[in-house]
């Protein structure tokens, strides 16, 4: 049976998912190419959150707000400073995507040149680091145990109400669906834009602040979360926030459940592969629904559908194995 720090551990890793699987999916619908670099604004998050509470003293929840709006302006000032100008000169969404590649890479050198510089000047290593003995506890429970989950409700409850009843959230969804037709209805696409990159850094930046509280990290730890949050995008739906919201909750229950599980029946050595199990989940749905579990139409589903999609993710993996 799984003991409560186990079951809290879950709650949080789904909480964080979730976030970033947000994010992630918001830049996609609205630029239609994948932010490589989205997890990276999350490790600013962290890294901010690390600098604010050992230097400065903050309680950790106070680093919040702050590696919000860091992220939130960074992603705005890469749109403006990246996005826009390319986008101008009519280029395809391939190369946005290799760009933001390349500046995922760029700002994980940073972050390596400004950990150097802490462990040079401060004698401090930002290598590993958590933030779990400045959280509080509640009756031996971990306060991000608690907190964490409700911020992602009351984060999906607002991003709902903002996207269905607010005119300007309305108004990104027009656009995101067709940004042609929304400019000749009225709307200013370039302001769109600028909140929707605005609200995905945030969103990150605010996972960033969070992953600390709950294992420890470092500067490179965006590699391992970005294929966490693929994973939950794609099986999601790419053009779905609810779709994002499934998929990062099933990827985390998922990765930790199926640990788990296989760690109690095989033994503790099948932890080292718990990072392979978002890997087989992504392989598995874009072989069988590359567009997501959101756009299955479940009432027009058959036992004859789900053996045809068997029957071609069967021919995928004997094409890889026989080369």
């Amino acid at each position: 049976m799984m003991s409560w720090a186990l079951v809290f551990n879950i709650v949080i890793n789904v909480s964080l998912l979730v976030i970033l699987c947000i994010g992630f999916t918001f830049t996609y619908m609205m630029e239609k190419f994948p932010n490589f670099a989205h997890t990276s604004y999350a490790s600013i998050g962290t890294v901010v959150a690390f600098y604010l509470v050992r230097f400065h003293g903050f309680n950790p929840y106070l680093t919040w707000p702050v590696a919000v709006l860091v992220c939130g302006l960074l992603a705005v000032l890469l749109y403006v400073g990246i996005v826009r100008p390319i986008k101008a000169q009519g280029m395809r969404e391939i190369t946005l995507t290799f760009t933001f590649y390349i500046m995922s890479h760029l700002i994980s050198v940073s972050l390596a040149i400004f950990s150097f510089w802490l462990l040079v000047s401060r004698r401090v290593q930002s290598s590993g680091f958590m933030l779990r003995s400045y959280d509080f506890r509640v009756n031996g429970v971990s306060g991000i145990g608690v907190v964490a989950p409700v911020t992602v409700l009351l984060l999906v409850a607002a991003l709902r109400v903002f996207l269905y009843v607010n005119k300007f959230g309305i108004a990104m969804r027009a656009t995101a669906e067709d940004e042609f037709l929304a400019a000749s209805l009225g709307v200013n696409i370039q302001h769109v834009h600028v909140a929707s990159w605005f609200l995905s850094g945030a969103l990150a930046g605010l996972a960033g602040a969070i992953i600390p509280l709950m294992t420890g990290t470092s500067i490179n730890y965006s590699d391992t979360l970005l294929v966490n949050v693929m994973a939950g995008s794609v099986l999601g739906g790419l053009a779905s926030i609810n779709g994002a919201i499934v998929g990062g909750v099933i990827v985390a229950l998922a990765k930790k459940t199926l640990t788990y599980t296989l760690m109690t029946t095989l033994g503790t050595w099948v932890g080292m592969y718990e990072e392979m199990i978002p890997i087989v989940l992504l392989f598995t749905v874009l072989a069988i629904e590359p567009n997501g579990i959101t756009a299955i139409r479940w009432r027009e589903a058959s036992l004859h559908g789900v053996k045809d999609s068997l029957r071609r993710l069967g021919e995928t993996l004997r094409n890889l194995l026989t080369g």
